[in-house]
């Protein structure tokens, strides 16, 4: 049965995918910081809202890319546009590194606060499919 305006959710859909840019950004600013004190290390981050721009643009993949070399991509999720980056323009101390651990702490934070706006925009969603379920009674 389907229901007019339900689809194939692709408000969720693409909530997953921007949720799965800001986990990779997570992932990238902890090796930043895990990094703090290695000689020669340089901060890496990805250009984040081109990243989610082509995250929630993206039309999910019903069938997935077949790989015929080792070096093919899958081509899977928001991840395969995900390309890091080393920072450009962050002062450089003697040791070589460029971490700044207050940029990071800034990256954190926003990252964060978006990635919570997503869980609750999906969280709002699903109670919005569990009345419908329920005939428009309260979610259980």
């Amino acid at each position: 049965m389907r229901i007019p305006g339900m689809g194939d959710e692709a408000l969720v859909s693409r909530l997953r995918r921007a949720m799965d840019v800001m986990a990779a950004r997570g992932e990238l600013i902890a090796s930043n910081v895990g990094n703090l004190d290695t000689p020669g290390y340089r901060a890496k981050d990805l250009d984040f809202d081109a990243a989610l721009q082509r995250a929630v643009g993206e039309r999910e993949r019903k069938v997935p890319l077949r790989t015929t070399r080792p070096g093919h991509i899958s081509g899977t999720g928001a991840s395969a546009s995900v390309e890091p980056r080393e920072v450009r323009g962050l002062p450089v101390r003697n040791d070589g590194n460029n971490v700044n651990l207050e940029r990071e702490m800034l990256a954190l934070a926003e990252t964060r606060r978006r990635y919570q706006v997503a869980t609750r925009l999906a969280r709002m969603r699903v109670q919005q499919l569990l009345a419908v379920i329920n005939g428009g009674g309260p979610a259980r």
